[in-house]
């Protein structure tokens, strides 16, 4: 599998396409005239062209145009016509939101990257081929100019359309979970399923999967597992007055720094006449009221104990720190553990995918694996920077 070039590339991303716009690729393009003589002077690397396809007969011979003049050269000496803003390349962009078999699926799959007008040349051959590459499990994948190419939407957004094919020739087969060459691949309606990205369907059983990019953690937030519980009698007959569920709700109900705040309230680590003083507050860098109501807050934070004036932000970290701790105790763990489970209902798969020099390479990993026991709190802030409200790291 490699880039297109000669008669494949001229076939594939210029032929019957119209006139496009491009420019030069090579340091030096030779060129011809109409006569097919070979003129003295050569184009250099970036000068502007247009292809012109009535004029163009065959790969080795194509017309541009630069400026009011005409000459023909070489297909691969123009850059290939490129993908132009932003594109999506979630599965439901490819209509692949119905069950389908694993060829159905890569028939449309391929079909549909084919089709899509906002998908051209090099991104569009590149794509192709890693359809291909992870439905043989194997090959090369040479030629592409990378650092052209949307490599964080196809890590993120296209990783979800690949684990499919993943999953099913390779990824599940062997783990006793009934997935074989019958097995069918969906994904949830308008992608609003917000634990999962898609699903593999057995006989007996629909299996739960969540794509994930190398460098992204398997973290589970609380905007999916508080409203899984609420909108599920059962779910909130057992956990919703529960401490642990109160905190998990008061994290995904206020801002990223009043979430943490109120939950210091909730384990006792700060009074109400504290928590109180701050609601209303906004900004990181607002600077709180009356510092003595967190002055025990305050004091066992190193960072902070030496300052006269807390920013809102300083305020959150210390409670947010206090809040992981609190998680930390056995049973708090224990209960946050089973919550997660519950909602979980016991298993979901995440399929992680690293592309390296072009090359895609999955790993797998289950919340039935010992790794995802005792369940604890994650802080992803500073003192000066709230990223993220708190959550669960698997």
């Amino acid at each position: 599998m490699t880039a297109s070039t000669g008669s494949e590339n001229w076939i594939s991303n210029w032929k019957g396409q119209g006139d496009i716009t491009s420019m030069i690729k090579v340091v030096d393009a030779t060129i011809y005239d109409k006569d097919n003589k070979r003129l003295p002077q050569k184009l250099s690397k970036g000068t502007p062209v247009t292809y012109i396809d009535n004029q163009s007969k065959e790969y080795s011979k194509v017309a541009i145009r630069v400026g009011q003049d005409i000459f023909f050269t070489r297909i691969d000496n123009l850059v290939k016509p490129k993908t132009l803003g932003a594109v999506n390349l979630k599965p439901q962009a490819f209509g692949l939101g119905a069950p389908l078999s694993l060829t159905s699926y890569v028939s449309t799959l391929k079909k549909s990257i084919k089709n899509r007008n906002n998908i051209k040349g090099e991104l569009q051959e590149y794509l192709l081929d890693l359809v291909d590459y992870v439905f043989s499990g194997g090959g090369g994948l040479v030629g592409f100019k990378f650092d052209e190419l949307p490599m964080a939407s196809i890590r993120n957004d296209f990783g979800e359309v690949l684990g499919p094919i993943f999953c099913l020739r390779s990824g599940l087969i062997n783990l006793n979970l009934g997935v074989n060459s019958s097995s069918t691949i969906s994904f949830p309606a308008s992608g609003a399923e917000p634990l999962l990205d898609y699903f593999i369907n057995t006989p007996t059983k629909q299996i739960k999967v969540s794509a994930k990019a190398k460098g992204t953690s398997n973290t589970l937030k609380m905007s999916a597992l508080v409203p899984a519980v609420l909108n599920d009698s059962k779910l909130s007959m057992k956990h919703a007055s529960s401490l642990e569920f109160r905190l998990m709700s008061t994290i995904n109900s206020n801002s990223i720094n009043m979430g943490a705040i109120e939950c210091a309230l909730l384990i006792g680590a700060i009074s109400p006449q504290a928590a109180g003083s701050v609601r209303g507050l906004r900004g990181n860098g607002t600077e709180i009221p009356n510092p003595l109501l967190f002055i025990d807050l305050i004091s066992n934070e190193s960072i902070l104990r030496s300052k006269q004036k807390f920013t809102l932000r300083e305020i959150a970290y210390a409670c947010e720190k206090k809040v992981v701790e609190f998680s930390r105790k056995t049973m708090v763990s224990k209960k946050l553990t089973e919550i997660v489970k519950d909602i979980l209902d016991n298993e979901i798969f995440f399929v992680k995918l690293d592309i390296d020099n072009g090359i895609p390479r999955f790993n797998i990993v289950s919340t039935s694996d010992r790794t995802i026991s005792n369940l604890v709190f994650r802080n992803k802030n500073d003192t000066g920077r709230a990223s993220d409200r708190l959550g669960f790291k698997l």
